[in-house]
């Protein structure tokens, strides 16, 4: 059954049923929740600091159809507005989700996209509370995502990196961008490292758990990897107005990367992006308390030092200094 054969009002009613069978209502978003889906506003009651991030997932953009599994675009579409939550330091709450179909769409794959997201809502508390739902000739699946910190003099930002701090990262570099080489290119791995580099591309784990951790230890400065480690770096340097040096033989890439992609490994590391760690500095001494506490590899990798706000300068394992490239992610920029 496609959507142009029920409509608007019976996919919205569906979506409905769907994303409240079996709600915990303990939560404190459902506590605080007034009233959502089936009046023309939600309204909750606010605690706290407020945070909005708003991410969209386009086609033709960011997927083709011919890679789509709808369950993997509802779940990726929450989870990278839960990880701009995450770098900031806050908890996420509501989520308001603004969907655009073309009218052939089936109905079962719209409620497979929105069961991944309710499910990974769930897993961090989080309840998708309004949307709107749009005819297309293109799929956009675009999330607002609401969260709340305590304290704003503990908020993970840009530019509170200082001279001397350590530069560390969560997780390991580059599974994503071997995931997308792995679909553009199909390319052959064993199934087991497809597996890895697959679920880094379709399903990133937001890091919320972790960023709590870095608030509670005093870190103060952080960034979510979407466009490439290099690239997400220079925002933290030019926010800050400090230089970094990067060590590449320090970058965390997983065995089956270096296995899969012996040639291309560290560069995917450094450039690939999509990979949604954290990227943060801190003292050495708050970096180990952090990682004695994580359940993930926690990495440094380098050191923020005196210089121009936006000097990058990378080192081999031989100690020689190497140029970074002009890559990374940037909408409406030409490729070089």
């Amino acid at each position: 059954m496609k959507v142009s054969d029920i409509g608007e009002c019976q996919l919205i009613d569906q979506l409905n049923k769907l994303l409240h069978q079996g709600t915990d209502e303990t939560t404190p978003a459902r506590q605080n929740l007034i009233l959502d889906i089936g009046d023309d506003a939600a309204v909750f009651r606010p605690q706290g600091y407020q945070l909005v991030t708003v991410d969209s997932l386009i086609e033709n953009v960011h997927f083709n159809r011919s890679m789509l599994n709808w369950a993997d675009l509802g779940y990726k579409a929450l989870a990278i507005n839960l990880s701009d939550i995450a770098a900031m330091g806050g908890v996420p709450q509501y989520a308001i989700v603004n969907i655009d179909l073309p009218p052939d769409t089936l109905v079962s794959s719209v409620t497979d996209c929105y069961n991944a997201m309710r499910s990974l809502a769930d897993k961090y508390q989080t309840a998708i509370i309004a949307g709107d739902t749009n005819q297309s000739s293109l799929i956009n699946l675009a999330v607002t995502l609401l969260g709340s910190a305590e304290n704003p003099d503990k908020l993970l930002t840009r530019n509170t990196a200082l001279p001397g701090q350590k530069i560390a990262v969560t997780g390991y570099l580059g599974n994503a961008a071997a995931g997308l080489d792995m679909l553009l290119n199909q390319t052959k791995v064993p199934d087991e490292s497809r597996e890895i580099f697959c679920r880094s591309f379709y399903r990133p784990e937001p890091r919320i758990n972790e960023a709590r951790l870095l608030v509670k230890e005093g870190a103060r400065c952080c960034i979510d990897i979407s466009d490439g480690l290099a690239a997400d770096l220079l925002h933290i340097l030019r926010q800050s107005r400090v230089s970094a040096r990067i060590e590449l033989e320090r970058l965390p890439v997983h065995p089956s990367l270096r296995l899969c992609y012996p040639l291309q490994a560290q560069h995917m590391a450094l450039y690939g992006g999509e990979d949604y760690e954290l990227l943060f500095t801190a003292p050495a001494k708050v970096i180990e308390q952090i990682s004695a506490q994580s359940g993930i590899p926690v990495t440094i990798i380098g050191e923020i030092i005196p210089g121009k706000p936006d000097e990058l300068k990378l080192v081999d394992k031989d100690g020689r200094a190497l140029q970074p490239e002009k890559n990374g992610w940037e909408h409406f920029k030409k490729p070089k």
